[in-house]
């Protein structure tokens, strides 16, 4: 791959791009094609954004909000906190259709029976997988907002934002989202049985896309600690918000948590 990185082209408009070592599909910054190059051959693929509905001022106030409540929060973490960075990225995502069918045996031994239980656990996902290798991102707690995709187009982008390619094409995402819909399935088969003597999953993928989701990456200080906090600025929610420890010890912790329990 680094031999391309010099002398690629985008097959659509001609433009130039950049393909930094690692990257296995690039977006063109000029026409907002998806392409993945191999053996110096393009291939296009069908691309699509989230449209971002939270700008900068508007993810500041759900950071505020965020702050202002919740469980298990200090009553001062508003008032003694300090947005320290605010920056929107785009992820890479592969969404893959799947219809996943699990034929298991297995053993329910908590109602004391020790009842035999055979059957079919059948299941439809959009299983999401994150199309980088680095990073600490909860890709399995962001509830992708499909209901905000529209094609991918540049002009639509935040301003300012940062824009990362993929590192893992379509392939291997196919391959890792299958192994991990088989983990899913056995998972879920805890609530049918106790015991699971063999578990056989036949997966279909369906349809499967290329798409970018913009993310506000956030980080905070209070008390000379940094904590982060990722918003999905297409819908608005917060992905994951880091929260700082009681510092009063066990008597703040129990306060707290009579206070948040009875603010319901």
């Amino acid at each position: 791959m680094p031999e391309l990185v010099e002398s690629i082209s985008c097959p659509k408009c001609g433009g130039p791009l950049t393909l930094a070592p690692g990257e296995v599909i690039v977006t063109c910054p000029y026409c907002g094609t998806a392409s993945r190059f191999q053996g110096n051959k393009p291939f296009i693929l069908r691309h699509s954004m989230l449209t971002a509905r939270v700008d900068r001022d508007g993810a500041l106030r759900i950071l505020e909000g965020w702050m202002d409540g919740g469980v298990m929060k200090p009553d001062d973490l508003r008032k003694a906190s300090r947005v320290t960075s605010l920056e929107c990225t785009y992820l890479p995502f592969y969404v893959f259709e799947v219809d996943a069918t699990t034929n298991y045996v297995g053993v329910l031994t908590r109602t004391g029976t020790n009842e035999r239980r055979t059957g079919d656990l059948r299941r439809d996902f959009f299983w999401k997988i994150l199309a980088r290798r680095s990073g600490d991102f909860p890709t399995r707690e962001f509830k992708l907002p499909l209901a905000f995709k529209v094609p991918f187009d540049t002009g639509g982008m935040v301003r300012d934002s940062r824009f990362l390619n993929a590192e893992v094409d379509e392939d291997e995402a196919d391959r890792i989202a299958r192994e991990q819909v088989d983990d899913h399935q056995r998972e879920l088969l805890r609530d049918l049985v106790d015991t699971v003597e063999s578990a056989r999953t036949s997966i279909e993928v369906k349809d499967a896309e290329f798409l970018h989701a913009p993310i506000w990456f956030s980080s905070y200080t209070y008390r000379d600690r940094s904590y982060p906090i990722l918003i999905d600025a297409a819908s608005g929610e917060v992905i994951r918000g880091e929260i700082p420890p009681p510092s009063g010890g066990f008597g703040e912790f129990v306060k707290g948590a009579a206070r948040d329990l009875f603010r319901r």
